[in-house]
């Protein structure tokens, strides 16, 4: 029953593929320098208003299946849609909020992935493709995983892997996905080590894999228009422009 939902959202979606609307490109985190102290920290899950914004325009409603509450609400100004709340499991809450430029490109995505009502991924977009996502991977409410993209690829990966709400761990990938270099602070002065601990912040081989999402981060980007990428480049459940929906 849970597929077939998915599916007749996921086809609704798809009629309103063709959205459009003015720009939403507030950046998802200040990126201040490649390494250092305080260069990036924990803090709320960034959030920008759609529905609830005092001049957010038009709302459309959508009620996909049949219950008496709208699953989508589309916010409409000057003719074209500017961003969408979707509830993609149907349980009242907005699971996905998505924003578009003027030309109809997703330049914004907020998405809870395990429904629990808070925002999970931030990601921004520029020209459709992804430029920049932060991550809460531990599901607490704050951000703790930050990464660069260059032409749909991650280069640049940092985390805070421990929790103290400062960056610990510093990866950086080729566009082809491989790990090519990697810091980690170990003794927690907020600093790249200057030799690394043993078995861990170690430069990749060349060619070697990147490191499993277990590795650098459990959540996965939103994509534009197509499936959602782990840390690693590999497949994850999809959040796609033309169909809203997770994987049962």
């Amino acid at each position: 029953m849970r597929r077939m939902r998915l599916i007749v959202l996921g086809g609704a979606l798809a009629a309103c593929a063709a959205c459009g609307g003015a720009n939403a490109t507030s950046q998802v985190g200040s990126r201040t320098g490649a390494n250092g102290a305080g260069e990036l920290h924990g803090e709320p899950m960034p959030r920008q208003a759609c529905v609830n914004d005092a001049a957010s325009g038009d709302v459309q409603q959508t009620d996909v299946n049949g219950d008496g509450r709208p699953d989508i609400k589309t916010v409409v100004r000057s003719g074209r849609p500017y961003c969408r709340e979707t509830d993609a499991n149907f349980d009242g809450r907005v699971d996905i909020v998505r924003f578009f430029n003027e030309a109809g490109q997703t330049t914004r995505v907020e998405d809870d992935y395990d429904f629990d009502g808070r925002v999970d991924v931030v990601a921004t977009f520029q020209n459709g493709t992804v430029q920049q996502d932060t991550l809460d991977t531990n599901f607490d409410g704050k951000t703790d995983t930050w990464r660069d993209y260059r032409n749909g690829h991650m280069v640049v990966l940092r985390r805070d892997a421990n929790g103290d709400g400062r960056v610990d761990l510093w990866e950086q990938f080729d566009e082809q996905g491989h790990l090519t270099h990697s810091q980690v602070d170990a003794d927690g002065d907020g600093r790249p080590d200057a030799e690394p601990s043993a078995g861990y912040g170690v430069p990749a081989s060349e060619g070697a894999a990147t490191p499993s999402p277990t590795q650098a981060s459990t959540s996965p980007v939103v994509s534009s228009g197509g499936s959602a990428t782990g840390s690693s480049g590999n497949a994850a459940p999809a959040r796609s422009a033309g169909g809203e929906s997770s994987q049962p």
